[in-house]
């Protein structure tokens, strides 16, 4: 016999239910101390820009993609203004509880209102940490004692998106319109790229040729396979491994602003909630033991 209608329509249906579940919650909490360290990051070396483009009133070093600045100038007084109320916002996010919410949109305010007046390009750091903001505003970042709670798992499958798109879409684009990544020669001339590389280990790594053809491999299987593989629970923790020696090493052998950190900082959520239960009861038992 055949299934009615009723009967087809129920698979879906209890999909659709499992799919957005509660889940375990308490990767919010390490993701919003991890987010808020580099947010924080961000902003203090942020000074410098504050000082540099709006110390002088009549000085205006860019007016940035917006053109407001053509019309309209912050100056120094209320540069200093806005970055003091960012801080602020940072400090209500790190403390958590009731304060968490209303900080990040104190800070969110704050970042936004800088980039535009400072006349700074909205490059990918920027663009993923407005992305990443929007997910905890919606995420239970207020919320105390997640580690015993579940919730809705909304928030982490827009982050999935996300950082699929922005994996995916960086990946596939080196595989299919950059051959210089098949041979490792993008690698190699970014490694000694004057405006975001240098010292000594990037030098030296820039005179492999093969290393280098195996690194770029290896960044264009992450990068392309992120969005097919993030969605399969039990391998999350072994993607995300590579991810974070991934991000590591672009730090520790160039400069792309606060991309790795912002990344990173997600990562307690990207990982699958089951996954991160247990690696947190682990970790909670093996405290209590040395103690």
């Amino acid at each position: 016999m055949s299934a009615g209608p009723s009967e087809g329509g129920e698979a879906p249906a209890a999909a659709f239910s499992a799919a957005f579940a509660p889940r375990w919650a308490g990767g919010w909490t390490l993701a919003r101390w991890l987010f808020t360290l580099a947010a924080l990051d961000t902003h203090v070396a942020r000074v410098a820009s504050v000082r540099d483009a709006l110390a002088a009133p009549g000085l205006v070093l860019s007016s940035g993609p917006s053109r407001i600045a053509d019309h309209v100038l912050l100056g120094a007084p209320g540069a200093w203004a806005l970055w003091g109320a960012g801080l602020v916002g940072l400090i209500g996010l790190g403390a958590g509880g009731r304060t968490a919410r209303p900080g990040l949109i104190l800070w969110f305010v704050s970042h936004a209102a800088l980039l535009v007046a400072l006349g700074l390009n909205v490059r990918a750091p920027e663009r993923l940490m407005v992305f990443v903001a929007i997910t905890l505003l919606f995420g239970p970042l207020h919320e105390r004692g997640l580690t015993q709670k579940a919730r809705s798992p909304a928030p982490r499958w827009f982050l999935l998106v996300c950082f699929g798109a922005l994996y995916g879409s960086t990946g596939w684009m080196k595989l299919l319109e950059e051959p210089a990544w098949w041979t490792g020669e993008a690698l190699r001339y970014d490694l000694v790229d004057r405006h975001h590389a240098g010292g000594a280990l990037a030098a030296w790594l820039s005179g492999q040729p093969a290393l280098c053809r195996v690194v770029s491999w290896g960044t264009m299987a992450f990068e392309a396979g992120f969005p097919l593989l993030i969605g399969v629970g039990a391998l999350t923790p072994w993607l995300l491994s590579v991810g974070v020696v991934m991000h590591l090493t672009i730090g520790m052998l160039m400069d792309v602003g606060p991309l790795g950190t912002v990344a990173l900082s997600m990562y307690p959520v990207l990982l699958d909630p089951d996954a991160a239960r247990r690696l947190y009861e682990r970790a909670r038992i093996a405290w209590v033991r040395r103690r």
